[in-house]
């Protein structure tokens, strides 16, 4: 599912769908295929927070719908 769709919650990032240049920037900020990370927020008006290590981003839904996820537990 894509992180965009996400709720609030615990996800492993199952892969990311985007060139080099969207791969090399979410890499550079710590989002990797396998990084577990926590949405803290994901309202339907604004980015998208989430949480990677004790790392806070905010993500906007363009790039958020590039990045499929799947549930940790």
């Amino acid at each position: 599912m894509p992180l965009s769709f996400a709720n609030p919650g615990i996800y492993k990032v199952k892969s990311i769908n985007g060139g080099r240049t969207v791969s090399k920037r979410l890499t550079d900020m710590g989002l990797r295929i396998g990084s577990v990370l926590q949405v803290v927020s994901s309202d339907s008006f604004g980015p998208i927070i989430v949480q990677i290590n004790s790392t806070r981003l905010a993500l906007g839904k363009g790039i958020a719908r590039k990045i499929i996820v799947e549930g940790a537990g």
